[in-house]
């Protein structure tokens, strides 16, 4: 792992590691994305002295074809590497994902009894019109053209969205047989749980947070972000979600972390 900070000059799409304290965060980003999705969370993050990890996901923050025939097991074995390389480090770990790293934080919490889990923009489902529709053009064009971006809208964020201009549509099983995985196994996590969900994401459905609170064999809290979409760790509440996260993880994870040197 590269042990150092990213900054608007130096974005590398590797996963990370800032070391702290005895007390861990993993962070997991989303399908399609990269560890820079989640970079300005982590250092908000470390500045309460915790170690914290940014994770890369298999297939991902290198090409789309890497990514292309990917099965969802193998997103959650690159994760639980992580975790488990985190836990030589650290005492207690909170996982952190977005997206589709919420999921996989659901699942490793269920399966590696986590301090505490915060899922941001996570879905419960994805529609199966969506997943037919994905399977019937992938078999046609397997890398689909990236045609829009989702955010984020503040020019100072844009250097840290994925880079890639191609999508694999047969991803979109993947995902559906993540959560598939993900609702059968939310009974079983009995992680303090915070679920985040912005109120102008479009792309996963509004009922999900919800749903995921719901579920969940924990109490769960459900924050909405008023300003935010899909990627909300870099879109306009980044700041309030970030100080979100922090207080809700301190009650777990503080006392054991040491004030950070820059």
């Amino acid at each position: 792992m590269t042990a150092l900070r990213a900054t608007p000059t130096r974005l590398d799409p590797s996963e990370r590691l800032i070391p702290g304290g005895p007390s861990g965060c993993l962070l997991l980003h989303g399908f399609s994305g990269s560890p820079l999705e989640m970079v300005p969370l982590a250092d908000a993050l470390a500045e309460e002295g915790w170690t914290v990890s940014v994770a890369r996901l298999a297939g991902h923050g290198t090409s789309p074809r890497d990514l292309a025939g990917m099965r969802w097991e193998e997103w959650f074995d690159s994760a639980r590497a992580a975790y488990r390389a985190l836990a030589v480090r650290c005492d207690r770990i909170a996982v952190i994902g977005l997206s589709m790293g919420g999921a996989l934080g659901l699942l490793l919490a269920a399966d590696e009894h986590a301090a505490a889990v915060v899922t941001i923009s996570t879905p419960i489902r994805v529609h199966p019109l969506w997943v037919r529709a994905s399977l019937a053009a992938a078999r046609v064009l397997p890398l689909a053209p990236v045609l829009f971006r989702l955010g984020p809208r503040e020019r100072q964020m844009r250097g840290y969205i994925s880079p890639y201009t191609q999508i694999p549509l047969g991803g979109t099983h993947e995902v559906d047989r993540l959560l598939e995985a993900v609702r059968a196994a939310l009974p079983a996590v009995r992680s303090p749980l915070l679920v985040i969900q912005g109120r102008r994401d479009w792309v996963i459905p509004r009922e999900s947070g919800r749903q995921i609170a719901a579920l969940a064999g924990a109490a769960a809290t459900l924050e909405w972000l008023p300003r935010s979409g899909h990627v909300a760790t870099l879109d306009r509440d980044r700041l309030a979600l970030a100080q979100t996260v922090r207080d809700f993880l301190r009650p777990t994870l503080e006392g054991a972390g040491v004030p950070r040197e820059d």
